[in-house]
């Protein structure tokens, strides 16, 4: 009766246009104060006990991060380095599109970020090589999937708060082997394709002084994912220090370099991640409200012991889990998923003794699939709005690459060493 009266209250809620973290408080509370007939301070005290952890400010540097880098003129000296070192192969546009977004993915954190920091230009640069632009939007959009799963990554670690049941710094380890199968695999796609269709120009490959000038001008870039995830691998820095410390070096570098970081720049990127960063903490907040009532009347085990009576087999129910979440990641965003539904999940996978790193890492991974399949993913929109298609097309043309991000799960669900062997190795 609890789920159905909140999911009937949250729907609704939508269905009239309320935003998705009210349509969850207003859920969350319309049960403690009418059902319940508690006190409203507990809204209050679940809410303001989520939002007081110290690595949730890691969320709102990070995006920050992306969008200095971006206004500091970093990204486009990658993309023409990249291109002087790809860009006499058969198809080498399409390899820097992935090289790229898995360069970048090491800063940013966040599919959005990738696409608005990175997507114009490499959409324009692969459309004057010959690409299709339907082909181009589409490759774009799925390697910005890469953001959000080669450490560092937003998503994650509103995992790790919503949930309580693992640490950043692991599941950011265990994600650097999926976020390569995913790279690796749309090279291999990408090959084929150039290959079988003939798209993409070759290009002269400059002298070797001019590679030697631009690969110093990216160096400055090429070093900050390493102070980053090496910081925190390494255990020097936790997350949030390490995201901090990445901001700053950002600003010195954007001073020092040409064009000039201006404090405009400072200013809007502090607006924009503020702005951001508000949502998610939103979400986490209510998200804690709601986690809690399925808690206090024991929603969590009675959804275990029926789940253990329809399969007592850990891959057929994390199989459950990954295609209830690419349908619902249809419906709706990847974070109101996770902060509503891996707090309810994740003791349950426990009782089927899935380690908590690949629990998590399935989880976060398929929510994020969704961000590229319609009708409501959010890098389809932001992605056929720069390159001037229709939604119907991207969504054609991004199909193929969902289904290796499909396979790269399930390969997850039944190879657990894919990631837990490097937590194991660096001491998580």
């Amino acid at each position: 009766m609890i789920l159905g009266v909140l999911a009937l209250i949250f729907f609704l809620t939508l269905i009239i246009g309320v935003p998705v973290a009210f349509g969850m408080g207003l859920a969350g509370g319309t049960w403690i104060l009418f059902f319940e007939q508690m006190e409203p301070t507990i809204l209050v005290r679940r809410f303001y006990h989520a939002l007081g952890s110290f690595p949730l400010l890691a969320i709102p540097l990070f995006i920050m991060l992306g969008v200095l880098a971006d206004r500091a003129r970093l990204l486009p000296q990658l993309v023409v380095w990249l291109q002087m070192l790809f860009g006499r192969m058969r198809g080498g546009m399409s390899y820097i599109n992935v090289v790229a977004a898995m360069l970048f993915a090491g800063i940013s954190g966040t599919a959005v970020s990738d696409i608005a920091s990175l997507g114009r230009i490499l959409i324009q640069l692969m459309t004057r090589a010959g690409y299709p632009v339907t082909y181009s939007a589409a490759l774009t959009a799925a390697t910005s999937i890469i953001g959000p799963i080669i450490p560092p990554s937003v998503a994650m670690i509103i995992y790790a708060l919503a949930t309580g049941t693992v640490s950043v710094g692991a599941l950011f380890a265990g994600a650097a082997i999926p976020g390569v199968l995913f790279g690796l695999g749309f090279m291999a796609m990408a090959w084929r394709t150039t290959r079988k269709r003939g798209y993409g120009a070759v290009f002269e490959r400059p002298p070797a002084p001019e590679i030697a000038r631009q690969t110093l001008r990216v160096v400055p870039l090429l070093v900050l994912p390493v102070i980053i995830v090496g910081g925190i691998f390494s255990g020097v820095f936790t997350v949030t220090e390490s995201a901090a410390i990445g901001v700053a070096y950002t600003v010195i570098v954007g001073f020092l370099a040409r064009p000039r970081l201006r404090m405009r720049d400072i200013y809007d990127a502090i607006l924009y991640s503020a702005v951001i960063s508000s949502v998610a903490g939103m979400l986490l907040g209510v998200g804690a409200i709601v986690s809690w009532i399925l808690t206090y009347n024991r929603i969590t085990q009675t959804l275990a012991d029926f789940l253990i009576a329809l399969t007592t087999d850990p891959s057929v129910f994390m199989l459950l889990v990954v295609i209830t979440l690419l349908f619902l990641g249809m419906l709706m965003d990847a974070v109101p998923i996770m902060v509503a539904l891996a707090p309810l999940l994740a003791p349950i996978a426990k009782q089927y003794g899935v380690p908590d790193i690949q629990f998590g890492l399935v989880f976060v991974i398929t929510c994020l699939i969704g961000l590229v399949t319609p009708p409501v993913g959010v890098i389809l929109f932001m992605t056929s709005s720069i390159a001037n298609i229709t939604l119907e097309k991207i969504s054609a043309a991004v199909f193929p690459f969902v289904l290796w991000m499909t396979a790269v799960v399930i390969l997850i669900v039944f190879i657990p060493s894919l990631t837990l062997w490097l937590p194991k190795l660096l001491g998580f």
